[in-house]
């Protein structure tokens, strides 16, 4: 009588513990990303993007530099003049794509 309990015991445990070793749900996961990244659009009401359509936002964003002195430093300067002129070619190519637009 104690060995068929205690295998039903096991068998109970093993089959409480195996969810535990599954791996996330990939398709559930990316559903409610598009899902939530369609509602967040829908709200701000700006229309879906086509398919492969890079999403450029013009003029960029403002720019943000990290810290580059004192004790706790983020960065450096020579990594912050990199990040300016790469700010600012965003920008020209922008102002570029809006004046190319425009023309057409």
């Amino acid at each position: 009588m104690n060995r068929p309990l205690i295998i039903l015991i096991n068998a109970l445990a093993l089959g409480a513990a195996l969810p535990a070793f599954a791996g996330p749900d990939w398709q559930a996961i990316e559903q409610a990303r598009k899902a939530k990244q369609a509602t967040q659009m829908a709200r701000d009401g700006n229309p879906m993007p086509a398919k492969g359509a890079e999403a450029m936002t013009c003029p960029p964003d403002a720019l943000v530099l990290p810290l580059d002195h004192g004790p706790r430093a983020q960065s450096t300067p020579y990594l912050n003049a990199k990040r300016k002129d790469r700010y600012e070619a965003e920008q020209k190519a922008c102002k570029e794509a809006a004046a190319k637009g425009a023309v057409q």
